[in-house]
């Protein structure tokens, strides 16, 4: 790993990006459902998750992505905060959206879902965030993951001093991902029958 050139390690990241792709839409439909509640409950028990008061999650959209929709719709029940994330093709970075609910949303660029941007309450303080739900193909025991390779997360998360949770099943738990110096790795990493604590202890 220490003799890899930048492009040998993006190299090996579309390949095991491609691999663990497959993997993940391989997944049943039980493993993707009982793996996302059991998920949701290691996230709802964590005291980060309990202490915050304005949360950043995606929501989930593509083929056996771990849901996010159900702990959206809990943290606005016990009266958190929430912000989406609104990204815009041609733009490298996103914006994010307040949200009431998850009604109303609209098709966005890549096969997600977003607020309509047209209509979206904008957070114009990304420092009043307190915990940020980071989407991932797949993550290793160290906080490193593996995305679509757009950035746009490494870029914001560079940018706020925020907790980090990934959220992940068990099958995609790796044993380690090649990372260059602009990834950003998680403080957590949330799988159904585990939880790898990074530098929140």
């Amino acid at each position: 790993m220490r003799f890899m050139t930048k492009t040998s390690i993006s190299g090996k990241k579309e390949k095991l990006r491609a691999r663990v792709l497959a993997t993940r839409e391989a997944l049943e439909l039980d493993q993707v459902e009982i793996g996302a509640q059991a998920i949701l409950e290691r996230v709802l028990g964590l005291e980060a998750y309990r202490r915050a008061t304005l949360i950043h999650a995606y929501i989930s959209s593509r083929e056996n992505e771990v849901d996010t929709r159900e702990l959206i719709d809990i943290s606005l029940e016990q009266g958190k905060r929430v912000a989406v994330p609104v990204l815009e093709p041609g733009k490298k970075t996103m914006a994010h959206a307040l949200i009431e609910s998850l009604d109303g949303l609209v098709d966005g660029p890549w096969g997600l879902v977003r607020p309509d941007p047209a209509k979206a309450t904008l957070l114009e303080k990304q420092e009043e965030i307190d915990l940020v739900v980071v989407p991932g193909i797949a993550f290793d025991r160290r906080g490193h993951r593996i995305g679509f390779g757009g950035g746009f997360y490494d870029r914001f998360l560079a940018n706020v001093q925020v907790v980090k949770v990934g959220l992940c099943y068990d099958d995609l738990i790796l044993q380690e991902i090649p990372n260059e110096p602009h990834d950003v790795p998680m403080d957590i990493v949330v799988a159904q029958t585990a939880t790898y604590q990074g530098a929140i202890k």
